[in-house]
């Protein structure tokens, strides 16, 4: 069977919004990946983050943000798990679950600065290639210090992914609904839809 490429891209996605969307359709453009599966995460490891809607919830309004594209997809395996996971954890159940495919850990460019300190971090730089989403504003040279850093300590395969990084957050979203601000645009209108049926954020 032929090797497919595929990219996983984890987040709270509370809620899912445009900048999410073109940050996996950049992967899959420049890399040629085959698939992007979004994992909404399990923050059993964040206690200090309150008030985030429940993981079906999210799940959910993942699935509607990616029904029009043919090559994303969702995947409940961390919020499944009660007791948490971890980003090492779910790469490795991944790889049990696509036996010869190669996995690109899709993840921003200020997350290399201090991945070395992640749980199991030098087996997790290892078992997979990690695309780094970086813009123009983002310090480039100290990036690629730290990339060229991990190759030669880990052998980690990190390539920069160039994004046109959206200005638009998750806490923003939140903060516009709780005052009665307009969303649209910033994120799917069936997502919109569901969150004003739900009262979500209110």
């Amino acid at each position: 069977m032929e090797c497919r490429k595929i990219g996983i891209l984890g987040g709270t996605f509370d809620p899912i919004h445009n900048a999410h969307l073109l940050l996996g359709e950049s992967a899959r453009e420049q890399f040629g990946l085959d698939r992007i599966i979004y994992i909404p995460n399990n923050l059993a490891h964040m206690p200090n983050r309150t008030e985030v809607s429940s993981g079906d919830i999210r799940y959910q309004m993942v699935k509607m943000a990616i029904s029009d594209n043919p090559y994303f997809t969702c995947s409940r395996l961390e919020i499944d798990k009660p007791e948490g996971t971890y980003t090492y954890d779910t790469i490795q159940d991944l790889k049990l679950m696509y036996p010869g495919d190669e996995l690109y850990l899709i993840l921003g460019g200020d997350s290399i600065i201090g991945i070395d300190t992640w749980y199991r971090a030098s087996e997790l730089l290892k078992s997979c290639i990690i695309l780094a989403a970086v813009r123009e504003q983002d310090d480039l040279p100290a990036l690629d210090k730290k990339r060229r850093e991990l190759a030669k300590i880990y052998g980690a395969d990190i390539r920069l992914l160039t994004f046109n990084r959206m200005d638009i957050s998750g806490t923003e979203i939140r903060q516009r609904v709780k005052t009665g601000r307009s969303v649209r645009y910033l994120m799917p209108e069936q997502c919109i839809e569901f969150m004003c049926i739900k009262g979500l954020y209110r």
